[in-house]
């Protein structure tokens, strides 16, 4: 015999006298699968909720024929797809939830703008599109659209909603100003527009909405205005935020009669003038966010009658002292006055807030010295004094702040030593003193602090050596000995420092070299050992390194060749081996290295060729290796590392022509070539396009004889017209290649020109020399002929017969003259 059992009685489910299903109520019940047609079967069906369960796939068609439907519970679920149109025939739904869920699409208005609708949740979806028209004539009490990409405008129907109470549109598209008409919805009780793209000032109507408890309009960067004195009429709000808006004025005084207020967030905006002692009529305020404003004047002595939890001031222009009457709120735990322009001591009293466990000071003009009395304050957690005028030395009793997890008292004037005392810090996380007056050694009781993640003492006049005793802290994440007078060696205790991130041992006096202990950290990200007189190798085990970001061992007497796991370093950006003595070339593999971004081996003993597949590396920024004996020519491939800033190859081996190609490395700012042998034109664009060229040196001359300059360049074009078209930094060029060039062209066609002329003066002193000696040898010709004619003719006439000489002939005069005559001219 079969027995059969009514489904009506089954967990969850409900049915009328009839025996029809009329409700299924099955939430957080770990349902899997997804949601049947046959459902849609359930004519009687009121009440479908399924939310918070794993049930998966899309919203069944089939459901249109749920006539008498009227709530639907899915959200938290996986189902996905989106709001059948076809929904619209479910003319009593009234309640839609499926906020958390993979449902996307548009909001369809048959479905949305029917006119029944209560309750509509669906945040947390992939919903977008416009929020249609006709949503707001539905009878709302409900709305949930946060975060989600539904965009479009408020309606000014919303005034309508007389029985809204919630209404959410964080983070959404929404855009536009909310309507002066809002205060329609007299019963609106929570307000959420975080993160929307509204506009507009805060309509003054709001104080009227007296029911109002939470109103959030943070993170609306539209959002700008004055706070309405109107505010005063929101009696019953218990949370205000206006964080990252451009809301300016001042805070008004009405803000005193928000007697219900436990939460008032105005950080990040424009607010200014002074906090209004009527603020001390907040009695229920709990939270007071005013960082980032430009709050001014002094803390009001009224704030004493607060209940305060938490005082955020932070980044302000507050000014005045810590007021004593802070110790007087018993319930503070958190205190934030840091990068403020306060000034006085700190009060002692402080100690009094046994509950405090924040309190930041950072930044502003704070001094004296760290109260003695403070040791009290067992209940915190984070003390942060950092760049403040604070001197004076350590308190040893500070060790009883046993929950002190941040100790931040760096870049100021403290003195003394280290208190060993502070060995006994159990929940010590954090502690810096960088850039300090501290001296002494580094106690050997800081290996207690199993806790301790980061030890800053960089900057400061701490000596010494390392105590093994530190290899203890094996928690330890970062370790900043840099800038200080340690010495010694590193001790093998580091070997149990599996976590460590961040090792910074430069500027100091250790030596010895790198133990062998390095190769197990595998964790490490950045080693900075340079400027120190560290030698030996680099460690083998580098390879292993699989999350080191920056490795500097710059000037430093550590030697060897690259350990071949070196390009095998996939998240390696900064790379330094300068002026170190480490040898070897440069391995071909460089070019798989791709977030390599510094390479620096300048001073070293590098040698080889630049490989090509330097090219290869696509975030390569600086190359440097000048003063070493790299040879070889200039790889057109390193065109391709197109973020390339800074090229430092000079004085080397290098030979050939400067590659056309590097004309396409357009964020070039330095290119450094001088002191090699290359030669060549100047190719034509090569430096047209490198807009970003600050220094451009192809050719140096310098008093160091070793750096004069071997390149030889010349330039293909005209010179004024070639450097019309260079970067601003390459203009000097024209006294260094092309103009060098230039001039000694003018200068050797100036000399060509001079001998030229001299040419034409020699040739022409020589013609007139030729010509002369040619005329003369005429003429004594013609005078020897003439004497012997003369001669001759003398000789056939008396003595004393005159005797004319014309054109090189005798001629004989007709009659004597008389010798004494006075025109006679005696011979």
């Amino acid at each position: 015999m079969t027995t059969h059992v009514s489904c009506c009685k089954w967990h969850g489910i409900t049915c009328d006298a009839e025996g029809f299903i009329t409700k299924i109520e099955l939430p957080f019940n770990k349902l899997a699968g997804v949601l049947p047609d046959d459902i849609g079967g359930l004519a009687r069906l009121e009440n479908l909720q399924l939310d918070h369960n794993s049930i998966s796939g899309t919203l069944p068609r089939a459901w249109d024929s749920l006539a008498a439907l009227e709530y639907v519970f899915l959200g938290g679920t996986f189902i996905s797809g989106t709001i059948p149109p076809e929904y619209g025939s479910l003319k009593r739904m009234v309640n839609w939830d499926l906020g958390v869920t993979s449902i996307s699409g548009t909001l369809p208005e048959s479905v949305i703008g029917k006119g029944g609708l209560h309750y509509v949740n669906v945040a947390l979806t992939q919903v977008s599109g416009t929020i249609p028209h006709k949503f707001f004539q539905n009878p709302l009490d409900y709305v949930n659209f946060g975060r989600t990409s539904l965009s479009g405008t408020i309606s000014d129907a919303i005034g309508k909603l007389d029985q809204l109470d919630h209404f959410y549109m964080e983070h959404t598209a929404v855009s536009g100003t909310l309507p002066d008409s809002i205060k329609g919805a007299r019963r609106l009780y929570d307000l959420d527009l975080e993160g929307a793209r509204l506009s507009g000032t805060l309509p003054p109507e709001l104080g009227e909405m007296t029911r109002l408890d939470y109103v959030h309009f943070g993170k609306c960067v539209g959002i700008s205005g004055t706070i309405p004195q109107t505010i005063a009429g929101l009696t019953r709000v218990d949370y205000i935020d206006l964080e990252s808006t451009k809301v300016s004025g001042t805070i008004p005084p009405e803000m005193g009669y928000l007697h219900g207020i436990d939460f008032l967030y105005m950080e990040e905006t424009q607010i200014s003038g002074t906090i209004p002692p009527q603020m001390g009529k907040l009695e229920q305020l709990d939270i007071l966010y005013l960082d980032d404003t430009k709050i001014s004047g002094t803390i009001p002595r009224e704030i004493k009658e607060l209940e305060l939890d938490s005082l955020h001031v932070g980044r302000s222009e507050l000014s005045g002292t810590l007021p004593p009457e802070l110790a007087t709120l018993d319930a503070l735990d958190y205190i934030n006055f840091g990068r403020t322009k306060m000034t006085g001591t700190l009060p002692p009293e402080l100690k009094k807030l046994k509950n405090l466990d924040y309190l930041y000071l950072d930044g502003s003009l704070i001094s004296g010295t760290l109260p003695e009395e403070w040791n009290d304050l067992e209940e915190l957690d984070i003390l942060c004094l950092n760049a403040t005028k604070i001197s004076g030395t350590l308190p040893p009793k500070y060790y009883k702040m046993r929950r002190l997890d941040f100790m931040y008292i760096e870049e100021n004037a403290l003195s003394g030593t280290i208190p060993p005392q502070y060995g006994k810090l159990e929940a010590i996380d954090f502690l810096s003193f960088d850039n300090t007056r501290l001296s002494g050694t580094i106690p050997p009781e800081m290996g207690k602090l199993d806790r301790l993640k980061d030890l800053d003492l960089d900057f400061t006049r701490i000596s010494g050596t390392i105590p093994p005793e530190l290899g203890d802290c094996d928690n330890f994440y970062e370790l900043d000995l840099d800038s200080t007078f340690l010495s010694g060696t590193i001790p093998d205790s580091f070997a149990k420092f599996d976590n460590l991130f961040d090792l910074e041992m430069d500027h100091t006096q250790i030596s010895g070299t790198l133990p062998k202990v390095f190769d197990k950290m595998a964790r490490l990200s950045l080693l900075y050992v340079h400027d120190t007189p560290i030698s030996g190798t680099l460690p083998h085990g580098i390879g292993k390194w699989d999350n080191v970001e920056e490795l500097n061992f710059k000037n430093t007497p550590i030697s060897g060749t690259l350990p071949s796991g070196f390009t095998t370093l996939d998240h390696l950006e900064h790379f330094d081996v300068s002026s170190t003595r480490i040898s070897g070339v440069l391995p071909r593999a460089m070019g798989n290295m791709n977030d390599l971004k510094k390479f620096m081996a300048s001073s070293s003993s590098v040698s080889g060729f630049l490989p090509s597949e330097l090219g290869h590396i696509g975030k390569l920024e600086w190359l440097s290796a000048s003063y070493t004996p790299i040879s070889g020519t200039l790889p057109k491939k390193l065109e391709q590392a197109g973020d390339l800033e800074h090229i430092n190859l000079h004085s080397m081996q290098l030979s050939g022509t400067l590659p056309p190609e590097w004309g396409r490395l357009k964020h070039l700012e330095k290119l450094s070539l001088y002191g090699n042998k290359i030669s060549g034109s100047l190719p034509i664009g090569f430096l047209e396009r490198m807009r970003d060229l600050k220094s451009c040196e192809l050719t140096k001359a310098t008093t160091d004889a070793l750096e004069w300059n071997t390149n030889h360049f010349y330039c293909a074009a005209d010179v004024h017209e070639t450097f019309a078209s260079y970067p601003a930094a390459c203009v000097p060029l024209q006294y260094q290649i092309c103009a060098a060039d230039y001039w000694i062209a003018q200068l050797a066609g100036a000399a060509v020109g001079t001998l030229l002329v001299l040419g034409l003066l020699v040739f022409c002193a020589k013609k007139a020399r030729d010509n002369y000696i040619r005329k003369r040898s005429k003429l004594l010709n013609e005078v020897t002929s003439t004497s012997a004619t003369v001669l001759s003719d003398l000789s056939d006439r008396k003595a004393g017969a005159p005797v004319v000489i014309v054109d090189g002939k005798s001629m004989g005069l007709a009659k004597a003259t008389d010798s004494s005559d006075p025109r006679h001219c005696d011979e």
